[in-house]
């Protein structure tokens, strides 16, 4: 696993006091769990306002990206009234909603899908009032508030007409993602790469599948496709209604078609993987490597190598069914606990006081990562953990002593995933500091007690 090291300013509090004995360490509980130290802050939630559209509340999460600290989401008051929202850096903004005026100067239905910001523009997929009765789906580009069409379902382009691209991906300025389109009046399922002047066919309906499959026929709607600015991973079946089995494929630079693993290879838990129950997913895709996920939804990762699956971070997964499982040689990290940590007996882990008890779509950059949560009273929300809502560490600061039954004790500010030493010597002048105890951070206050048997000197020192 590549391990992403934090870099750390080493200070210390200094503070004189009595001191020596034996330490007893407490530490105060944490609202929410933390990821690589960074605090889970809520993004979302059901029965937010809407900004920028007045008495208007989200009832409906659809689903979001995260890239670079900024996560684009699909939400809205209803199925048919969703639109695009950008939360960074804690503020939530509108760039997409019903009131928003198209390209052809109606206005926009809905919001079906979006693709991360690059190059200062992101796609979407989306619908446009062109008066009632009638309406037209398309992916459209926004940049700086300007928002142009790309495709639409009223003109050519290389000889197909689309209807949009489904779960697209941008890296730099191209696109990839899914659609059904029309071409010589036959209706058609493909995958296509759109590089601002050309139209590229990554798969379209009736191209052979590499393995046991047979010929592509669709592309699973709730699986993300994966896109590296070389390679396109994706989900396929051969079944004429888009049934299993499936199985996952890449199409390198080249256009080459490669199959990673499909349903009739033999699977961890013996017999095949059609017959274990559970999905593929493509989640992730970074050069020549692409990762497969089983069971609930999850999207794709970023970059490092990982990819999210469930609340499990694997990182550096086999690619080749043949050779070994998928992830058999990769490390999990939790995400997310289920149960708080070290309770006896276990106590369900929160969320802001709310119990979680699914997840439903997780995604991730770099270190960064974001999710859509059920809570127990059936209402959803999105959290995230960026790194950027956590200041570089300073030196900690010893608010004054307690001294109380021939006890002191220390207090000081912490930041989780941090560690804290609690160091003492008799004098200034002495040579070194004796460490009395450490202190794991948890992004409260933490504190220190000892028997106060002589007068000496304390500090606090922040570990590498």
């Amino acid at each position: 696993m590549n391990s992403h090291s934090d870099s750390l300013r080493r200070g210390f509090g200094l503070v004189a006091l009595v001191a020596a004995g034996t330490a007893v360490l407490t530490a105060s509980a944490q609202t929410n769990p933390t990821w690589k130290g960074r605090p889970f802050v809520k993004v979302l939630a059901q029965l937010d306002p809407i900004p920028g559209t007045s008495g208007a509340q989200f009832t409906t999460i659809e689903r979001f990206t995260l890239r670079d600290g900024k996560l684009h989401i699909v939400a809205g008051e209803s199925s048919n009234r969703k639109g695009l929202f950008r939360w960074h850096n804690g503020a939530l903004t509108k760039l997409v909603y019903t009131d928003t005026v198209a390209p052809t100067g109606g206005k926009f239905d809905t919001v079906y899908f979006t693709t991360d910001e690059t190059e200062g523009a992101l796609n979407f997929g989306g619908e446009v009032r062109f008066g009632r009765p009638g309406a037209v789906s398309g992916l459209f580009e926004w940049r700086d508030g300007v928002i142009t069409t790309i495709f639409d379902g009223q003109r050519e382009v290389a000889g197909k007409v689309l209807l949009g691209l489904g779960y697209p991906v941008r890296v730099g300025h191209e696109v990839v993602g899914a659609t059904m389109f029309s071409e010589g009046g036959v209706m058609k399922n493909g995958i296509f790469r759109w590089d601002g002047t050309n139209l590229r066919t990554v798969v379209q309906t009736g191209d052979d599948l590499p393995g046991s499959l047979g010929g592509f026929t669709g592309h699973p709607g709730q699986y993300q496709i994966a896109f590296d600015g070389q390679s396109v991973g994706f989900v396929a079946s051969a079944d004429p209604q888009g049934k299993g089995p499936y199985g996952v494929y890449r199409s390198a630079a080249d256009g080459t078609l490669v199959k990673l693993v499909d349903g009739n290879d033999p699977s961890p838990w013996g017999g095949l993987y059609a017959d274990s129950g559970l999905e593929f997913m493509n989640v992730d895709l970074d050069g020549t490597n692409s990762f497969v996920g089983m069971g609930d939804l999850a999207a794709a990762a970023g970059t490092g190598n990982s990819f999210y699956f469930g609340t499990q971070r694997i990182t550096g997964g086999t690619l080749n069914a043949s050779v070994a499982p998928w992830g058999s040689d990769g490390v999990q990290e939790e995400v997310l606990p289920f149960y708080e940590p070290g309770s006896v007996p276990p106590v369900r882990a929160k969320l802001d006081g709310k119990v979680w008890t699914q997840i439903r779509q997780v995604d991730g950059h770099g270190d960064d990562v974001a999710f859509h949560v059920t809570f127990d009273d059936f209402t959803q929300a999105i959290y995230a953990a960026i790194g950027a809502t956590v200041q570089p560490p300073t030196a900690p600061v010893l608010a004054a002593p307690t001294l109380a039954d021939g006890s002191v004790t220390l207090r000081f500010a912490s930041l989780a995933g941090k560690t804290y030493r609690v160091e003492f010597r008799a004098a200034l002048g002495d040579p070194a500091w004796a460490a009395r105890g450490d202190l794991a951070g948890t992004g409260a206050e933490l504190s220190f007690r000892e028997t106060a048997a002589s007068a000496g000197f304390y500090r606090v020192t922040l570990l590498p």
